[in-house]
C-alpha cells in the first residue's frame, strides 16, 4: 500500500495500488520492474526517486493483460524524479501519467503504449494540470488519448528539452 525507503533492483508483482504519502520518500534502484497485475495505481504525493541507468532501466508496466492505471501525481514534491525509466500498458481517464499540481523532473523516459479513456480530457502519454514538469531526452510514442495522444497540457507550462513526442493518436481535438 504504501511505499517509502529504498526498493533494491528486482521485479515486484503488484497486486494492489501503491502510494507515496505526503512527507514520505520512496527510492527506486536501477533495474527494478514493478510489474501490476490488475486495475491497480500509482500514486505519488510525497517525493519518488526512480533513478535507473542507460544500461539498467526502470519499468512500470504490466505482469498480466489486464492494464494497470498509471501514475498520478497529485501536488508532489518538486524533488520527484524519473531518470532512464519506461512506462508503459497504463490505462485510465488520465492517460499513462497525470500530474495536478505537480513539476517533477523526467530524464531520459519512454513513456509508450498507454491509453486515455475520459471522454472530457486526457492525454495518452500524460496528462498535466497546473503542473510544469521539466522533460529531457523523453520519448512519448504509441500512446492513445482522448484530447490529445501524446500530452494534453490544461493550466500548464512544462520544459521540453530534445522531447520526441510521435505516432501517438487522438480522438478529438
Amino acid at each position: 500500500d504504501n511505499l517509502s525507503g529504498t526498493y533494491p533492483a528486482a521485479t515486484y508483482r503488484i497486486s494492489g495500488d501503491l502510494t507515496i504519502a505526503d512527507g514520505n520518500t520512496a527510492y527506486i534502484h536501477a533495474g527494478t520492474e514493478f510489474l501490476f497485475d490488475g486495475q491497480y495505481n500509482f500514486n505519488i504525493y510525497g517525493t519518488l526517486k526512480a533513478i535507473g541507468t542507460e544500461s539498467d532501466s526502470i519499468i512500470f508496466d504490466n505482469f498480466g493483460n489486464e492494464k494497470w492505471r498509471g501514475f498520478t501525481l497529485e501536488n508532489a514534491s518538486d524533488e520527484t524524479t524519473f531518470e532512464y525509466v519506461r512506462i508503459s500498458g497504463a490505462e485510465k481517464d488520465y492517460g499513462g501519467m497525470y500530474l495536478w499540481y505537480s513539476d517533477p523532473t523526467l530524464t531520459h523516459v519512454t513513456i509508450t503504449e498507454n491509453t486515455a479513456n475520459s471522454a472530457d480530457w486526457g492525454g495518452g502519454g500524460m496528462s498535466l494540470s497546473s503542473s510544469n514538469p521539466i522533460l529531457t531526452d523523453v520519448t512519448i510514442s504509441g500512446n492513445t488519448g482522448w484530447r490529445g495522444g501524446g500530452m494534453y497540457l490544461n493550466s500548464s507550462n512544462p520544459i521540453l528539452t530534445d522531447v520526441t513526442i510521435s505516432n501517438n493518436t487522438a480522438d478529438y481535438g
